[in-house]
């Protein structure tokens, strides 16, 4: 047999090799770039839950713990690592434990959703009142996994509705005594003392419909803070006039601290929608959405005395229109809220870079130093403190460009204010 003839079949079989070889690598490559995407997937639910300001944990079958957020980790006074593949009766003393597991056991056999009402000691040693929430969840194929559970702290909302109820209590009874002693001294101030009465009913109607309201505030975590912050308006005004200073300056912290929560649930609310959204592309014409943006600030930069800079001859843009829109005003928000008393001018600039739309949006205010972390979730810095915010404004930006297939950066301007550059693609 030749040599040719025996080389032949071996280079057959290397090269089946090679593209077996060529294959393995592919398989590879595909699962890294699937474990990166559940790795980056679990890490955003992780930031995301540690945001909420309610305790959160989640169980196996088992009663052990997989996972939590750091509200729950301040609740308990364990970290993370300490609480993880551990069960109730490892972390809480035997009674308490009990109850745990009685009702997760309950919850198992019968899945639905649990909730109810009980006092908790905190890893600071007070005692809170909080509404528990628990459910199932499954697999994909349907089975019964585990358990997922919040807390939501109703203390605050326990001491106003025992205040309100003595405000009540009392107005009755001052109701009651100035009517018999109207109803004593003169028959002829029988329309008023009816006219109390009827205001009375009013308000003890008016108080049942409070209640109501109270408990019926959900688990989920816009609901309670909008709940608060209704409550604590009408505590204000149903005593108005019996409020010391400082009580009714814990009534407006607590207003202000919800209303925030709530605007930290429409910010996420927004960023996940930027995030989960498919993009709408068409082509823009630059002249309308600035003409918007006018229209839309022009009561804020009047009242500032702030001059609003447009280019002209802008080309149009192939984007999506409410996203950008939406990139635009919040850099011109940002500049306003923190440009300082001393802001003129706030000018937006276009030039072509290559196969880029290159758009500047510039400032004469205090100005800040330029540091990537700008652009994270929740990040703000120490300056901006005292100022309203959520910290994912600047995260929405850089979410919505990136959707773009494009790239926005910020530097100081060279006397004064901050500039952020849009970089979007001509060809998108």
């Amino acid at each position: 047999m030749r040599d040719d003839d025996r080389k032949a079949p071996l280079q057959a079989e290397l090269e089946e090799l090679r593209h077996r070889v060529l294959e393995l690598e592919a398989m590879a490559n595909g699962r890294r770039e699937i474990e990166k995407t559940l790795r980056d997937q679990l890490r955003f639910l992780q930031i995301l839950i540690d945001t909420i300001p309610n305790p959160i944990f989640f169980k196996d079958k088992a009663g052990k713990y997989l996972g939590c957020n750091r509200a729950f980790e301040r609740r308990i006074g364990l970290s993370r690592e300490e609480i993880l593949g551990k069960s109730a009766s490892d972390l809480f003393p035997v009674e308490i434990a009990a109850g745990y597991e009685k009702h997760d056991a309950e919850l198992f056999v019968h899945p639905s959703e649990m909730v109810y009402e009980t006092r908790l000691t905190y890893a600071d040693g007070r005692e809170h009142d909080v509404i528990i929430t628990k459910g199932i969840f499954t697999d994909s194929d349907g089975n019964v996994s585990g358990l997922v559970g919040v807390t939501v702290d109703i203390t605050e909302r326990k001491r106003a509705e025992e205040a309100l109820q003595r405000a009540h209590d009392e107005l009755e009874k001052r109701v009651a005594e100035r009517t018999a002693a109207l109803a004593l001294a003169n028959l002829n101030l029988g329309k008023e003392v009816a006219e109390r009465t009827r205001i009375a009913e009013e308000l003890l109607t008016s108080s049942e419909k409070l209640k109501i309201f109270a408990y019926s505030i959900a688990h989920d975590l816009k609901s309670p803070s909008v709940g608060i912050h209704g409550l604590t308006r009408l505590l204000m005004k149903n005593l108005q006039g019996n409020l010391d200073h400082k009580t009714a300056g814990f009534c407006e912290q607590i207003m202000k601290a919800s209303e925030h929560v709530a605007s930290l649930v429409d910010g996420i609310n927004t960023y996940i929608a930027t995030k989960e959204t498919p993009l709408r592309i068409e082509d823009i014409d630059m002249d309308q959405v600035f003409r918007m943006l006018r229209d839309e600030f022009s009561a804020r930069l009047r009242s500032r005395r702030v001059e609003l800079l447009e280019p002209e001859g802008v080309p149009s843009v192939r984007a999506d229109k409410i996203c950008l829109l939406r990139v635009f005003r919040n850099l011109i928000d940002n500049a306003l809220k923190y440009g300082g008393e001393g802001l003129a001018i706030i000018g937006i600039g276009y030039d072509r870079a290559g196969d880029f739309h290159h758009f500047t949006v510039k400032d004469d205010g205090v100005g800040i130093e330029p540091d990537d972390s700008l652009f994270q979730l929740f990040q703000r810095k120490s300056a901006s403190n005292k100022i309203e915010g959520t910290g994912l404004g600047l995260a929405i930006v850089k979410e919505i460009v990136e959707l773009h297939k494009g790239e926005v950066k910020v530097e100081r301007g060279r006397e004064k204010g901050t500039i952020f550059h849009l970089l979007l693609p001509c060809g998108l």
